[in-house]
């Protein structure tokens, strides 16, 4: 597994709230949270799709020929 997908949620230190994805590792998927949009760490998806081809090798880039 890719080593952003093992680090925590962090939401930041700022006040807003954009709704983004970060890998659960505990629970194994991907989950939406609201990120404050500052400060947090690379376990920061803008999508669903994104998180799981990064942490979990779905999507595009990894579907057999």
């Amino acid at each position: 597994i890719n080593s952003i997908c093992l680090l925590p949620k962090k939401q930041g230190f700022c006040r807003a709230r954009f709704p983004r994805f970060y890998y659960n590792s505990s629970t194994r998927r991907c989950e939406m949270f609201y990120y404050g949009g500052c400060g947090g760490n690379a376990n920061n998806f803008n999508t669903l799709e994104e998180c799981e081809k990064v942490c979990l090798g779905y999507g595009e880039a990894w579907k057999a020929p």
